[in-house]
């Protein structure tokens, strides 16, 4: 078991509809992310949001082609986070990116 270290977790908060070229914005970024080497992701869709423009987004809502809010959490060395905060920056035209120092430790035999 690893022990209690300092790091930083990333959450980016996009639309799901949003693209970037002919790919998803999510699957760029997880693909990004990946591509530097980063701890690990998890993707999470959410059932009901709103951002800046206070226009709600909901998947009860009658209007299907609602987008749905989506939260990529990253949790890695501060280090790794801020090497692909540029990119990230140039990737996302509409969202939101927001960080914090954490305390991890990894669990169990996988390293």
């Amino acid at each position: 078991m690893m022990a209690e270290k300092t790091a930083v977790l990333m959450r980016i908060f996009v639309d799901e509809d949003a693209r970037l070229g002919r790919a998803t914005l999510v699957d760029a970024i997880i693909s990004e992310l990946t591509r530097q080497h980063c701890c690990g992701a998890t993707v999470l869709k959410g059932i009901e949001g709103f951002g800046v423009l206070n226009q709600l987004h909901t998947a009860r809502s009658i209007d299907i082609a609602s987008s749905l809010p989506v939260l990529i959490e990253v949790a890695d060395s501060e280090e790794n986070i801020r090497s692909v905060l540029p990119r990230l920056r140039e990737m996302i035209g509409d969202g939101l990116i927001t960080i914090e120092r954490i305390r991890m430790r990894r669990l169990g035999n996988k390293t």
